[in-house]
């Protein structure tokens, strides 16, 4: 799962629903006033796809009940919808629809689903261009310090201290391998992902769970970072965490960026921290 499918309110609900469209490419926004031939209206959670042609139209009624959706909660959303022109509508709560309420959506524009299960129809979309994005794009900036080729990194150790070559050589041996793979973790840039091989590309390859993730794929490479994630999300955050903490250690030790101390070391002694 992406995130605790039980939030504890409605507005975390509706917060998590807007959240989640936002970073598949959407833009959503919560309680959001729309007008209708009967005057204004306020919905949960409204959200247009910008990209489609016919800028399609999304609303969501966030229920965080402990009980099913009864047919009535459905009908007034059917309404909401045809004076909206919405083109697709979600009800979104805890344990999904009633039986009568169920089969009512099978005729209109309506899904009704938990949070647990719209994360899930969205799961794929959302590691491809949210995960695999955040993690590349903050993964790329360890590059210069990490890559197996870098003439001007080369030339900066070997001008270092032996504890400054020391210090480099221990951040390498623990974040080297782990900053090239996660830099290249938003190939979707680059290529279509729904037709690469997942044995190119495990990493990226979208995985069953957090766990049979952590331990086919993070595990065996870096145990040393003990994983403790339960969600995706979590798991985006801890990674970028070392990825970043990784950024800040070689910064220290080279004094800053690779390129930028480069040029300074041109054009005056080389002052490294």
């Amino acid at each position: 799962m992406i995130e605790d499918p039980y939030p504890p309110d409605w507005k975390a609900l509706q917060a998590g629903v807007a959240r989640l469209f936002n970073e598949i490419g959407l833009t959503a926004k919560t309680e959001q006033k729309l007008t209708t031939p009967r005057g204004e209206v306020e919905v949960d959670v409204f959200a247009v796809d910008d990209a489609s042609v016919d800028k399609i139209r999304y609303l969501v009624e966030c229920k965080n009940w402990n009980s099913a959706i009864p047919q009535t909660v459905v009908h007034a959303f059917t309404t909401v919808m045809a004076e909206t022109g919405a083109n697709i509508g979600f009800i979104v709560s805890q344990k999904g629809l009633q039986v009568g309420a169920e089969r009512y959506t099978n005729s209109t524009n309506i899904v009704g689903m938990t949070y647990l299960e719209l994360q899930q129809r969205y799961f794929s979309i959302w590691w491809e261009r949210w995960f695999c994005g955040q993690v590349g794009d903050v993964g790329e900036s360890l590059e210069g310090f990490v890559e197996p080729y870098n003439p001007r990194r080369d030339e900066l150790v070997a001008r270092m201290t032996h504890e400054q070559s020391c210090h480099f050589d221990a951040l390498l041996h623990r974040y080297g391998t782990f900053g090239l793979v996660m830099g290249h973790m938003n190939m979707a840039k680059y290529v279509n992902m729904a037709t690469w091989p997942a044995e190119r590309n495990r990493m990226a390859h979208k995985p069953e769970s957090v766990g049979q993730y952590i331990a086919e794929i993070l595990e065996p490479h870096w145990p040393h970072f003990g994983w403790k994630a339960t969600t995706f999300r979590d798991l985006m955050a801890e990674i970028i965490g070392h990825l970043r903490a990784a950024d800040e250690a070689f910064r220290r030790v080279f004094g800053g960026d690779i390129d930028e101390v480069y040029e300074r070391a041109q054009n005056a002694p080389l002052q490294m921290e």
